[in-house]
């Protein structure tokens, strides 16, 4: 009996409100009706599925807004989805003669229960995400677009929506997002699109380099180049101030990769070397021919030049092998 009462009070200072607006020659209010929404209770509340635009006087709305419209889904947590004509339909028969107008999303999808995320509001969310992940990724890198979906209901079990995404790299990135419960279950997983665009310079072939050829500052092997980074996988080749060579071949015009490149060696194979062996308290010096190139520090191996046998050594510089 009281929330009749109470109902009926809304209603009746709704209709005053209303009348006034409409005697005095108030301009028609406007109201937004949302695509998706969620209903507390057994009837949907004006409030719940719209919202006040423009120069709506905040105590009429607050009066209207509690209007009851029509019953909402019986189950918690069922959807129902209400055409246009509708929902016009009903605002007309429970608002009456109301000074307002209306506009309409084609479907309203209907939720009992729980709340719902709209497209701005999932879109946010990404942007605020990825924006700074794809700013590490340096040179000219920007978000270009995100794809999310037109709404996210969650219901009562969910604490929270957080969005996931693996590596940002150039080009077409999925990402989803996670709908997490107590105990931080993971309840849903929405699948997601962003478009990365980037811009760099970097090292591009002006003509084929071959495997094992060099490409020491000093040569000219090389031009920077402003490229598209879409699809271009793994890490670009950085020469800083050390001399590379290849380690298979790359095509002129081509981005040179950090995989395409090797340090290049100290001993390469065929150099004549002298081998020092330490021991405890021996320390033995001989001549031998490399077999394999050896870069700074790491190991090579060499053959006696009076002997057939092979040893493994520690490149120390370009002429010597420290054996152990």
């Amino acid at each position: 009996m009281t929330r009749l009462i109470k109902t009926a009070v809304a209603a009746a200072l709704a209709s005053v409100l209303l009348f006034a607006a409409a005697t005095a020659g108030a301009a028609l209010w406007r109201l937004s009706v949302k695509e998706a929404a969620t209903a507390a209770g057994e009837r949907v509340l004006l409030s719940e599925i719209a919202e006040p635009q423009g120069s709506f006087p905040p105590d009429a709305w607050a009066t209207l807004g509690a209007t009851p419209l029509w019953y909402s889904p019986e189950t918690v947590g069922r959807q129902t989805i209400i055409p246009a004509a509708k929902i016009l339909e009903g605002l007309r028969y429970y608002l009456r003669d109301a000074p307002v107008e209306y506009a309409l999303p084609n479907q309203l999808v209907l939720s009992r229960g729980g709340k719902v995320l709209s497209h701005e509001e999932l879109r946010t969310m990404a942007v605020e995400t990825l924006t700074p992940k794809v700013a590490a990724l340096g040179g000219e890198a920007r978000l270009v677009s995100v794809s999310v979906p037109d709404h996210l209901f969650i219901d009562d079990r969910g604490t929270g929506v957080h969005v996931e995404c693996g590596e940002v790299v150039p080009g077409k990135m999925p990402f989803r997002f996670v709908v997490a419960g107590a105990g931080a279950k993971i309840l849903q997983q929405i699948p997601a699109e962003a478009v990365v665009e980037q811009f760099a310079r970097v090292p591009v072939a002006i003509k084929p380099i071959l495997p094992r050829d060099g490409a020491a500052r000093e040569q000219v092997a090389y031009v920077w180049e402003r490229r598209n980074m879409v699809h271009i996988k793994g890490r670009v080749f950085e020469p800083g101030d050390g001399q590379w060579r290849a380690r298979r071949g790359v095509g002129a015009g081509q981005i040179i990769m950090a995989d395409d490149m090797e340090p290049m060696p100290l001993i390469l194979r065929g150099d004549q070397v002298r081998v020092v062996y330490q021991g405890r308290g021996v320390r033995l010096t001989l001549l031998a021919e490399a077999l394999t190139d050896g870069a700074p520090g790491g190991k090579i191996t060499v053959k006696s030049s009076k002997g057939t046998k092979e040893l493994m050594g520690i490149v120390r510089d370009r002429s010597t092998v420290m054996v152990q």
